[in-house]
């Protein structure tokens, strides 16, 4: 294979100049009216202003309980929340609201109009972050952690979301989480037996990083890349032993044509803290990935740690290649705050419908939270990265609380003022201590 080594990107990268930015100074330029009304009707939603529960005050509540953990653990709960949030309203004359109202709701209104929500959301969350973020991506258009996280269900759901273990269901969570963005920008849903190679997540994109979990490991996923013009790093599966067919100096050329398990024993003895070589992962006589991958290794607390990539820039030493992967971490916790603090976890809802509205509804809460951020870091002038999530969603938190009314005006310009307040209390408290990863690559940063 030709040794290919990352490029700086050109000037065709999206948001690159103040002239391509849009004005995004408001919450309506963000999400208005005139969308949401536009996305009813792409989504076949009728009578949106239903007067015992609307398609407005049902979006908003799904999407606030999400910033209440307290509130999805049961059906009753979730009630509890849509019933004393409504009573705040003197304009709606609601003293009780139904199991079947809410379960009605969940099982009527398309779940793809909350993926519709989500997605131009994101849309606009791209074109709102801060021209000077991409300076980020010295060498990389975008880098993205691949992973997935299993949600347990009840039995009921089991035909639809199947679990490993017989009589029971899970469902899985596929990722594509972009780190420089800090947001999911793919989402598939499966069985939770469906196997995580079958997700297909690769596009036609150049020059793009996938830091990819194990779960996802395949010569197939590799090809697809390199074909694509774009890079992996992938932990080396401990059943894979790949043949040593090139080496970097002359001390090592001993290596060469013997297999990894081979030498283990070696490099335990040898002194040596990393391993930088070129390897044949198939054993197959015929392989049908046939490409010459680097493999690193990285001597970690007394424990070597094996990783494979196309990247054969000098400029990416081993320990530069350890601390690329270490980024995905951050998809890790990206799954905590969505099952932890934003409770994901505890779904209610049996039928198919009703649990992917479950699972879009905080995901928007997340996309909320990383908005404001964005808008703070614009106004300030300051990366994204040098904001807490943690302390932003408190405070989103509390703006809610104390202004919950204002969601259910079914008038976006109403929250203007209070997502204005909100970006200037994130500005002045939401500011992490300590200073954002970044790592050194030559003279010049990988976020």
């Amino acid at each position: 294979m030709k040794e290919r080594s990352p490029s700086t990107p050109n000037n065709d990268t999206p948001n690159k100049g103040n002239s391509t930015q849009e004005q995004l100074d408001t919450f309506q330029d963000i999400l208005n009216d005139q969308d949401l009304e536009g996305l009813f009707e792409k989504h076949g939603i009728e009578n949106p202003r239903d007067r015992k529960l609307s398609i407005y005050n049902f979006f908003w509540l799904m999407v606030l309980s999400a910033s209440d953990p307290s509130r999805r653990g049961t059906l009753h709960q979730l009630i509890s929340f849509f019933l004393g949030a409504i009573i705040f309203l003197s304009t709606t004359k609601v003293d009780s609201l139904s199991k079947s109202a809410v379960s009605q709701r969940l099982s009527g209104t398309s779940w793809f109009f909350f993926r519709g929500v989500y997605n131009h959301l994101l849309d606009k969350y791209k074109k709102l972050l801060p021209t000077d973020e991409l300076k980020l991506l010295k060498y990389f258009k975008d880098i993205f952690a691949v992973d997935g996280s299993l949600i347990s269900l009840c039995k009921e759901v089991e035909q639809l979301f199947a679990s490993t273990n017989k009589g029971l269901a899970s469902l899985k969570l596929n990722t594509k989480f972009s780190i420089i963005l800090r947001v999911v920008t793919k989402l598939q849903v499966t069985k939770g037996k469906r196997h995580d190679s079958l997700f297909k997540f690769v596009t036609k994109d150049k020059n793009v990083l996938y830091l990819v979990d194990l779960g996802y490991w395949s010569y197939k996923l590799m090809q697809q890349i390199i074909d694509a013009g774009s890079y992996f790093v992938m932990k080396l599966k401990s059943s894979c032993d790949p043949l040593i067919v090139a080496v970097g100096c002359q001390e090592l050329e001993h290596l060469i044509g013997k297999r990894l398990s081979e030498v283990k024993e070696w490099l335990i003895e040898s002194g040596l803290t990393e391993l930088d070589i070129t390897v044949q992962l198939s054993k197959a006589k015929k392989p049908c990935f046939v490409e010459k991958i680097r493999l690193v290794g990285v001597l970690h607390e007394k424990e070597w740690y094996f990783y494979v990539t196309n990247i054969f820039s000098a400029d990416f030493n081993p320990k530069t290649v350890y601390k690329l992967y270490s980024l995905r971490w951050q998809v890790e916790i990206f799954f905590n705050v969505i099952k932890n603090v934003l409770n994901v976890k505890n779904i209610v809802s049996k039928n198919k419908n009703g649990i992917m509205i479950e699972i879009y509804s905080p995901l928007i809460m997340y996309l909320l939270t990383q908005i404001v951020i964005a808008m703070a870091a614009r106004r300030s002038k300051q990366c994204i990265h040098n904001y807490s999530f943690e302390l932003c969603t408190k405070l989103l938190r509390g703006f809610l609380i104390t202004n919950l009314r204002l969601f259910f005006e079914h008038c976006c310009k109403a929250l203007d003022i209070l997502i204005n307040d909100l970006v200037n209390a994130v500005i002045k408290m939401g500011r992490r201590q300590s200073k954002s990863p970044v790592i050194s690559v030559g003279d010049r940063l990988v976020a």
